[in-house]
């Protein structure tokens, strides 16, 4: 299962889904995070930023989804 949108208190994370990716995923660094692309389409699929509360607006970080007590797991493969 894809994540949505979402922040974690557990690292200070918040990932912002912009459309659903056709195939695998790949990851590029960043200073302030990760740009996750769709490996067959180049589109850009998400944005996960550390140390969101610092980077983002309270607003834009309250208003996400909380991840914790889920039981889900964000899995990322090597860039």
């Amino acid at each position: 299962m894809e994540s949505e949108s979402y922040y974690t208190t557990e690292g200070d994370i918040a990932y912002i889904r912009v459309r659903s990716p056709h195939g695998p995923v790949r990851s590029e660094e960043q200073e302030w995070g990760l740009r996750d692309y769709d490996e067959q389409t180049g589109d850009l699929v998400g944005l996960e930023i550390w140390s969101a509360s610092k980077v983002l607006s309270k607003d834009v970080v309250d208003a996400l989804p909380r991840l914790e007590g889920r039981g889900a797991s964000v899995e990322r493969q090597p860039a």
